[in-house]
C-alpha cells in the first residue's frame, strides 16, 4: 500500500471553524499585567484535520477566552471544573495568524457555540482549511 505525504505545512486558515478539543495540558506560567497566571494548552481539531494549539491564561480576571469556552462546551454554574474534561467538546473557534519569532502561529482568538455559528445570517461562517506555500501569501495581523 502506498501513502503520498503531503510536505506542504497546513496550517488552519484565519476565520471561523468548528472543531474538537483533543486534549488540555498544563503549560508554562505566563506573565499578565496583573502577575503570573497559570496556562492551560488547548489542542483542537477542525473539521478539515487542522491541529490549533492555544495557551489559555487561567487567572482570575485574565481568563475571559477559557471562561468562555468552559460556558460554551459545559454550561454555566459549576464553580470548579476539571479541564480535562474538555476533551471531545465541540464549539466554533476564531482563528487569526499571528507572526512571532519569524515564525506564523495560528491563534485562537475566540470561541462560540456550534449553534450561533452555524445560524442563518450569522457574521460566523465556518471556512475552509489553507495550504500554505509561501509566508508572503499570508494576510498577518
Amino acid at each position: 500500500m502506498n501513502f503520498k505525504r503531503n510536505l506542504v505545512p497546513q496550517m488552519a486558515s484565519q476565520g471561523w471553524h468548528i472543531a474538537t478539543v483533543n486534549d488540555v495540558r498544563e503549560g508554562k506560567p505566563a506573565k499578565t499585567k496583573r502577575g503570573y497566571s497559570d496556562t492551560a494548552l488547548i489542542n483542537f481539531t477542525t473539521e478539515n484535520h487542522c491541529l490549533v494549539t492555544q495557551s489559555f491564561l487561567m487567572a482570575q480576571g485574565v481568563n475571559f477566552l477559557l471562561e468562555k469556552l468552559i460556558d460554551i462546551t459545559m454550561g454555566e454554574g459549576d464553580e470548579e471544573i476539571e479541564l480535562e474534561n474538555l476533551g471531545g467538546m465541540r464549539c466554533g473557534i476564531k482563528v487569526e495568524h499571528r507572526l512571532w519569532n519569524d515564525r506564523v502561529f495560528a491563534n485562537v482568538v475566540d470561541v462560540c457555540s456550534i449553534d450561533e455559528l452555524q445560524k442563518p445570517g450569522s457574521n460566523k461562517s465556518a471556512i475552509s482549511t489553507q495550504v500554505i506555500k509561501d509566508l508572503d501569501d499570508l494576510d498577518i495581523i
